[in-house]
């Protein structure tokens, strides 16, 4: 074979090519509309551990913006790659050693080191071949009749002799990252790092099988027109998701962010800005949220919501348990489909389609034989018919839960102080989006901006005052806004109003701008404080409903949940009743004018009640059975069993009309005090 001259003048070139890389390539081709060719090599330890990247290693930059599709493998988890791979298996000399495959995606960069998009020609981008002269099996990959292909800073030939290949990239311009494998690449340069980068003649013959992703039209991948993804990012974050969808089971922040196939998923995402550094008027915005960890709380520092809570919250509403374990029951999966459509479903019938095709018309057909048994396993909604769930939730969902996240006093407090401050897009923002590495190495950078109180002036202030605002450490107690329990008690009575109200009922229980006057007034009067007085009683407003009487610490529980929508239930549609009425709340005037509360609290205990009032019967009756099984305390008794069965239901009837008026007191205009001739009457 006759060697090709150089296809580019190399005598001035100044680009950083790595050493030329032998394998085979091979590709995934399973339809016409999707390809994805891959070269695979082996690689030795070195080469490895100083040619290919984790997600960290990429160069960090504060003006660096996170997609959240992108967020798949930001952090890696630095103790269980010390403990249990370095320490615990690479170092154990009598433990059998084996990796599968990296999977790694070759992702272009500008001249300025910034990831990019796509791959983008430049100047001199195609070095010649052989690198060395006098390499006669390199020259080999410089004939003619070889597919020779050079797309940003990728030169990648494909031989026609048993698939071999050879591949070069300049470091310059690109960045080959783990896509799949982070952990495992991480724990080898750990392990060459604590041996010096030097490897003893037993370790050398070792090497590490690499997968690398071609994801570039010149080598023929495509990408299929129904693909949402986009840029090189976008299609490694697919990739990752399908290899690890059987693997070790991810933290449900990661699951909810990767998961295209769970219907949950896909609607959280819906309530949240799809990268860090944005804001957005009617979103959450990323940068508030607590995405990079699986914990649910967000009562702590600076965070307006946590992800992991707002997927329990949207599991919650929709209600749509999967029929796992009764998948080939017919009756089973007829009914979880109508429930998905009734819940999910658009236009006036509910329909869940795709591409015109009814839900329960593509089951009949697809998972039924003749005879009408089930061949097949319903496990969930399609995929197919995801983006038409999902389409469902924006409609029927995600306006109004929205509204009650964002515009509810003690959220919108929070956004405006982050607004005024910068700190959904400003350093606070761009610094705490980064990993953990990054962080590390832009703490030098922002001390020189800021100088050494940078971390108090960037971060802690704002920390401090976002607690303020939730009242941490305050006398009057935590603000209940942001509780997971209260906040998932506030939906769920978001999702009676507004999605389970009937259009012709919606005027009298009132729109989500009375529900969020209503929310605030109570707001601004201190009733949503963990430790809210209740007037004339021993024990405080939310004591038995949902904190404990002895510590006076939040009970976390299911039960408090339900006792936390039963009182704003309660107290909600009494303010709603009197509107109906035309009535003024009062409490003690019951004339055409006014309604006490004490009558509006006798007519919600009535079953007759729940007819146009929603529930409030059986919440009555929730919160007054937690009460009669703790009348002794309120009482002042050590024992129940100290009162009458009729004592302990006056006792909890008291109970429950002063947490009724409690919240209800905001409403109510206080009487101008009588002056002493008014309270005497007139002079004779």
């Amino acid at each position: 074979m006759t060697p090709l001259l150089p296809v580019s003048n190399t005598e001035d070139d100044t680009r950083d090519y790595n050493l030329p890389i032998y394998g085979q390539r091979g590709e995934y081709s399973l339809s016409a509309m999707v390809k994805v060719p891959y070269f695979m090599a082996l690689m030795d330890l070195k080469r490895v551990t100083s040619e290919l990247k984790t997600h960290e290693e990429v160069s960090p930059s504060l003006e660096t913006k996170y997609n959240l599709v992108e967020l798949f493998q930001r952090n890696i988890d630095p103790d269980r790659v010390q403990k249990e791979i370095v320490e615990g298996y690479l170092k154990n000399p009598n433990k059998l050693k084996f990796f599968n495959s990296l999977t790694i995606v070759l992702l272009p960069k500008d001249g300025a080191g910034n990831i990019q998009k796509e791959f983008q020609d430049y100047p001199n981008n195609d070095p010649r071949i052989p690198y060395q002269d006098g390499n006669d099996f390199d020259a080999f990959f410089a004939a003619d009749d070889w597919d020779h292909q050079a797309f940003g800073g990728v030169q990648f030939v494909a031989t026609t002799s048993a698939a071999l290949s050879r591949l070069r990239w300049d470091r310059k311009r690109v960045d080959a990252v783990a896509v799949d494998g982070q952990h495992r690449l991480k724990s080898l340069k750990l392990w060459m790092e604590g041996k010096n980068n030097e490897l003893v003649d037993v370790e050398k013959p070792t090497r590490i099988p690499v997968i690398f992703l071609l994801l570039d039209d010149k080598v023929g991948f495509r990408c299929g027109t129904g693909s949402n993804n986009s840029g090189i990012k976008a299609i490694a974050r697919e990739i990752f998701t399908d290899l690890n969808k059987n693997a070790r089971e991810v933290d449900m922040a990661t699951q909810i962010i990767l998961d295209d196939r769970s219907i949950a998923s896909c609607c959280v995402r819906e309530l949240v800005t799809d990268s860090t550094c944005t804001d957005d008027d009617t979103l959450l915005p990323l940068s508030l949220l607590r995405w990079q960890e699986a914990n649910n709380r967000f009562d702590q520092k600076y965070y307006l919501n946590s992800l992991v809570n707002l997927h329990l919250i949207v599991e919650d509403l929709l209600d749509l348990e999967p029929p796992t374990k009764e998948a080939m029951n017919k009756a089973r999966a007829l009914s979880f489909i109508e429930k998905a459509s009734r819940q999910l479903g658009t236009g006036p019938q509910r329909r869940l389609e795709d591409r015109g095709v009814d839900l329960k018309e593509y089951y009949e057909k697809e998972f039924l034989d003749d005879d009408g048994d089930p061949t097949a396993p319903l496990t969930g909604i399609p995929p197919q018919f995801l983006p038409a769930a999902t389409a469902g939730f924006k409609e029927h969902f995600a306006a109004w839960m929205l509204r009650l996240l964002r515009d509810f006093k003690p959220y919108s407090d929070l956004i405006a102080y982050a607004r005024k401050n910068d700190l959904i897009s400003g350093e606070f923002a761009q610094y705490r989006a980064q990993p953990k590495d990054h962080q590390f190495h832009l703490q030098k950078v922002l001390a020189n901006l800021h100088g050494d109180r940078w971390k108090h002036l960037v971060l802690d202030q704002h920390d401090e005052a976002i607690e303020g605002i939730k009242g941490v450490r305050d006398s009057k107690g935590e603000q209940w806004a942001f509780k997971t329990i209260f906040q998932k008690a506030v939906m769920r009575l978001g999702k009676r109003l507004f999605f389970e109200t009937p259009e012709n009922e919606r005027e009298r229980l009132g729109s989500v701008d009375d529900f969020l006057k209503f929310m605030n007034r109570l707001y601004e009067h201190d009733v949503f404080r963990v430790l809210a007085p209740l007037q004339n009683e021993n024990y405080r407003l939310w004591t038995f409903i949902s904190v404990n009487y002895g510590s006076e610490k939040i009970k976390v529980a299911s039960t408090s949940e339900k006792r936390i929508l039963a009182i704003l239930t309660l107290w909600y549609f009494a303010s709603r009743y009197a509107t109906s009425e035309n009535r003024a709340l009062s409490f003690d005037q019951e004339n055409d004018e006014h309604v006490t509360t004490t009558e509006v609290l006798r007519y919600f205990s009535t079953k007759g009640a729940q007819a146009q009032w929603p529930a409030v019967h059986d919440h009555y009756q929730e919160l007054f059975r937690e009460f009669q099984k703790n009348s002794h305390l309120i009482s002042g008794k050590s024992e129940l069993a100290e009162l009458s069965d009729q004592k302990q239901k006056q006792v909890a009837k008291a109970r429950l009309q002063a947490v009724f008026d409690a919240g209800l007191r905001p409403w109510i205009a206080p009487q101008p005090v009588a002056t002493e001739q008014e309270a005497s009457g007139p002079t004779l």
